[in-house]
Order: structure tokens, then C-alpha cells, then sequence
């Protein structure tokens, strides 16, 4: 094999690995949300990934005060499901799933994607995708953080 053909099999296979390794470990796991304060679980549930509060900042409140159902607003945020519902539909992309704001007690449609091994991003919005707010999520080792509970 020539030093030209080692080459191109070399760059060729960095071109088809970049997809798995934008991908890898995947989306489950602990992400620190963008304004760094809180941490989320990502996980399987029974209606696709889901995702809950792993560790909230010292001074957020201990239960669900907004909620719009009066009956829920007594329910602790640590470990509440703000996540819900997302099904896969390429190895670095969820959609079809909604995400809970426990500060305005607000729901929004949602969608997701890996853009690197250790980075999502998550768009929350009204309607359509382009009425909507991207919140860019680190990835966070089980350990490296005090979680709630």
C-alpha cells in the first residue's frame, strides 16, 4: 500500500466514524443545563427517553409552585420527570418529546440532538420548532456533582 492509499483509507475512515463518535455514550447519562445550575438525568422510560432532576442550585425551590395543576404544586423538583416522551430518529437525534419548566410551570413541545460526544442540544418551543428557545447541555460524570434527594 502506498504512503497516498494509506492516506485516503485513513481519511475515509475518519469520515465514517465522525457520526459514532458524535454519538457516543450516547444521550443517557447526567447534562448540566446551560446556565450550569441544575442537573438532569436522561434515561429509558416506558413512553421513550425521558428525562428527570438529578441536582438543583441551593437556592431553587424544594416543590413544584408553579405547576398549573394546584394538586402538583406540592410535589418535590428533585427526581420530578420534566422530560417526557422522546423517541429516537437518527443515532444523534430525538424529537416528538415535550419539556416541563418547573420555573414558569409551563410545557413545551421539544427536541433534541447530540452535537458532540459530551454536548446536546435541546429546543423547547411553541407550535413549530422556529418559535422556540436552544438550551446547550453538557454531559457530567455520576459523581461530579451533589445531587438532590
Amino acid at each position: 500500500m502506498t504512503i497516498r492509499s494509506a492516506a485516503l483509507v485513513l481519511g475515509l475512515a475518519a469520515v465514517l466514524a465522525a457520526p459514532a463518535a458524535s454519538a457516543a455514550g450516547g444521550i443517557k447519562g447526567f447534562w448540566r443545563t446551560g446556565d450550569g445550575r441544575s442537573v438532569i438525568e436522561i434515561t429509558d422510560c416506558n413512553t421513550g427517553i425521558c428525562g428527570r432532576i438529578a441536582a438543583l442550585p441551593p437556592d431553587a425551590p424544594a416543590t413544584d409552585g408553579e405547576n398549573p395543576d394546584e394538586s402538583k404544586r406540592s410535589r418535590p423538583l428533585c427526581k420530578l420527570i420534566m422530560l417526557h416522551s422522546f423517541t429516537q430518529i437518527s443515532d444523534t437525534e430525538w424529537e416528538d418529546g415535550t419539556i416541563y419548566d418547573p420555573k414558569s410551570g409551563k410545557t413545551y413541545d421539544a427536541k433534541m440532538h447530540l452535537t458532540g460526544p459530551d454536548t446536546l442540544d435541546l429546543r423547547g418551543y411553541v407550535g413549530i420548532s422556529l418559535l422556540g428557545r436552544t438550551d446547550t447541555w453538557t454531559r457530567q460524570q455520576p459523581g461530579s456533582f451533589k445531587a438532590c434527594g
